[in-house]
């Protein structure tokens, strides 16, 4: 995945790694138990988008937009960056990502400098007055400075933490049914 990813890897650093480590590592085959990690995972990074929030639950700095345009933050025209999460099984990770280019900057920041291409640009307001036909402009190649700041939505909340090892621990209970 190109853009952003969040994997757990099971290799028992933290405490909901090693109790999930220990679970796995019962069953002879964990991907479909892993699978479904990989949907909790998937439920919580969309609770972040509708909350906007990160996994801690702390909110996300606001988006300064232009009057009469109210959606929500990291809600694109058309929305791109949420529909675009998806989920990779392996025998002992789940990865929950994406391929949006543009997904590692809105998720950890960014701030520095960037170069701008040369570019096309349609114009309809110009110093906050609005032209009576729209107009093409031709914007040379230039460098800027960025202040991205960090919205991260990957991430395991605590809640979502609980759940898992709860999942887990029943799954591993079917199995030995």
């Amino acid at each position: 995945m190109a853009g952003a990813d969040y994997t757990i890897a099971f290799k028992g650093e933290q405490e909901v790694e090693r109790q999930l480590t220990g679970i796995i590592g019962r069953l002879e085959n964990p991907e479909p138990l892993l699978d479904i990690l990989g949907q909790v995972i998937e439920s919580d990074i969309d609770d972040n988008f509708d909350g906007e929030h990160t996994p801690a639950g702390i909110p996300w700095l606001p988006v300064f937009r232009p009057e009469g345009d109210n959606r929500k933050i990291l809600h694109g025209k058309p929305p791109r960056l949420r529909p675009s999460m998806n989920r990779e099984v392996g025998r002992s990770y789940v990865r929950v990502g994406t391929n949006v280019i543009y997904a590692r900057r809105q998720n950890d920041g960014f701030t520095g400098t960037e170069q701008v291409s040369a570019h096309r640009r349609i114009m309809s307001v110009v110093f906050g007055v609005r032209l009576q036909s729209p107009m093409e402009v031709m914007v040379r190649a230039h460098s800027r400075q960025a202040n991205t700041p960090a919205r991260e939505f990957l991430g395991v909340s605590p809640g979502a933490q609980e759940d898992m090892i709860g999942m887990a621990g029943d799954y591993v209970a079917g199995e030995a049914a």
